[in-house]
């Protein structure tokens, strides 16, 4: 059954580890801002965006649309890794310049309202694990991620999670449009609380929608087609990579018995693979690190490894680094222990 976390650093300690590894982080500029270094790649993706989601309206095939929204997908990916980024204040210290960019790269792009997703992310972050708080965890239906979940649904939500060691990867079909609708129902459900995401959500619908069936004349058929199909096909890619980062890692049963690293580390789990295949990932493969120092790049969360790492063994704090394959394993794994009961 899944373990509950138990913490083996005095706090006192642990607040100096943080601390020294903080020091060395800083002393490499890591987390210095990376606005040049970011920024750029936006007029990059919007050219492709834009070269994309035209092909996939003006397509004479369904094989063209399919490939067009293939490459949509991908593109999609790459301002959401952008937009988080953005969330975490890596791009800028000036809150305006990181908030017009998560819009635009998120809201704009994707439809993911990012002033809401980002208030669930930092919840996710401060609560990492604990399950009465980590959004992350608040799985409503179709699946379980603990014991106690499985036993708290009724008797349909039972009977589906005793199915999710095979629908699970069928479900991933949709992740990326429940990610989708879950942010938007978010804004309708407060929009006074979210007035931006709902201002520039009226941009992406005029983007996605309007555009099309009012300048282009493309059929509505066409244009819900190009809409979701990206989604279908980026739901497995974002579960590749995010549901490797917490599924099945051990449980915090009381937050206060935890240091902020012993919390963060134990709780996550960083995928090693090539330097050639951080792109694919995002940098988020490096999850232990970017849970230890969220406001560091991405793109640079591979070089706080080599300081975190060994300093974590060092000091006997469980550092979870495993392949991907290993990492998908161990997640199939604990969704079939979870069916089982």
């Amino acid at each position: 059954m899944q373990t509950l976390a138990k913490p083996c650093l005095d706090p006192k300690r642990s607040q100096m580890l943080w601390q020294s590894m903080l020091g060395q982080v800083s002393e490499r500029e890591l987390d210095s801002e990376a606005t040049t270094t970011l920024l750029w790649k936006i007029p990059v993706l919007t050219v492709l965006f834009a070269g994309a989601l035209g092909s996939a309206w003006h397509a004479s095939s369904l094989l063209l649309v399919g490939l067009a929204c293939l490459a949509l997908a991908f593109i999609l990916a790459q301002f959401a890794f952008l937009g988080h980024d953005a969330g975490h204040g890596t791009l800028s210290r000036k809150r305006g310049l990181n908030a017009a960019v998560g819009h635009f790269c998120m809201t704009v792009m994707t439809g993911l309202a990012f002033t809401e997703w980002y208030s669930r992310h930092k919840t996710h972050h401060q609560y990492c694990q604990h399950e009465p708080k980590d959004p992350d965890m608040d799985v409503d239906l179709v699946v379980s991620l603990t014991a106690d979940s499985r036993q708290r649904k009724n008797t349909l939500g039972r009977f589906l999670t005793r199915c999710q060691g095979v629908s699970i990867w069928f479900l991933s079909l949709l992740f990326a449009h429940s990610q989708r609708h879950l942010s938007q129902w978010g804004v309708l459900r407060e929009p006074r609380k979210f007035v931006p995401d709902v201002m520039v959500l009226m941009i992406h619908f005029a983007l996605w929608w309007g555009v099309p069936l009012l300048a282009f004349d493309i059929s509505l058929g066409r244009v819900l087609l190009v809409y979701t199909l990206p989604l279908f096909i980026l739901g497995p890619y974002l579960a590749a990579i995010f549901w490797v980062n917490h599924v099945g890692m051990p449980l915090i049963a009381n937050l206060d018995d935890f240091s902020f690293l012993e919390h963060q580390a134990v709780t996550s789990r960083t995928v090693v693979n090539p330097k050639s295949m951080d792109w694919f990932f995002g940098g988020l493969n490096f999850q232990i690190e970017h849970h230890l120092y969220p406001q560091i790049p991405s793109f640079r969360l591979r070089q706080v490894q080599a300081i975190v790492r060994p300093a974590l063994q060092k000091e006997g704090v469980p550092y979870r680094g495993v392949s991907f394959w290993e990492a998908v394993r161990s997640i199939a794994a604990h969704f079939r222990l979870i069916a089982k009961g």
